[in-house]
């Protein structure tokens, strides 16, 4: 009879032992929001943004002291944490980072409540621009009358524009709009980016070589005026 009720009493024990380390069932999971923005969408290379938000619980309570990982991604991929903010009382974090390229940043709470969901959020794009600069350019009149426009063009960042496509362009007095006489894809000579073509236009006018930019990439870049008989 001891024997017995001591194998139940051990039994029992052990039933109220696993009870206590189930942890938490889906139903009482309460899910997490987190949000977050940036300061800016588009900047110049090497500005930094703001980018901030507030975790919550489904009951729109604050959950400080929180630790939210921030990555940044582009074309589908995102690296490793560049910054790892902690909510404060209400819930709200800031990091300042710096884009090196045009993508966006993720966002992900962790918990470590087994009572409370994960959560994550996305940034909207940030286009980050580099610079471009047209070096040089000179233009004058061939024998054969047409204009020969030349010059070099530096991206003096990061990153590199391929392919590199610049327009000779000119106005005439009396109209005051720049026209595309011709393009022409920008080669590496050795020692920078150079450019050459002609056009047969016959009239004086102000001539300049223009780089359009990349909408995502790069910034637009414009010559020295140059005028030609």
């Amino acid at each position: 009879m001891i024997i017995r009720k001591l194998v139940i009493g051990t039994i029992a024990a052990a039933a109220l032992l696993t009870a206590g380390a189930v942890p938490a069932t889906a139903a009482e999971v309460q899910p997490s929001t987190l949000t977050t923005t940036t300061s800016s969408t588009k900047i110049d290379a090497g500005k930094t943004v703001t980018v901030s938000g507030k975790l919550t619980k489904a009951d729109a309570t604050p959950i400080a002291g929180a630790e939210v990982g921030i990555s940044f991604c582009f074309n589908g991929f995102c690296g490793e944490a560049q910054a790892k903010p902690v909510t404060d009382a209400t819930g709200v974090y800031t990091a300042t980072l710096t884009p090196i390229r045009t993508g966006n940043y993720h966002a992900d709470f962790f918990s470590t409540d087994p009572a409370i969901a994960n959560s994550r959020a996305d940034t909207p794009k940030i286009v980050v621009l580099h610079p471009a600069k047209i070096t040089s350019f000179a233009a004058g009149r061939g024998a054969a009358k047409a204009v020969t426009g030349s010059g070099t063009i530096d991206f003096p960042g990061q990153y590199t524009a391929n392919p590199i496509p610049v327009e000779l362009q000119y106005f005439s007095f009396g109209t005051y709009r720049w026209t595309t006489a011709t393009t022409v894809d920008a080669t590496w000579n050795g020692t920078t980016w150079a450019f050459a073509a002609s056009a047969d236009h016959r009239k004086p006018g102000v001539w300049r070589a223009f780089y359009a930019g990349a909408p995502e990439m790069f910034h637009a870049a414009a010559s020295d005026l140059v005028f030609v008989l």
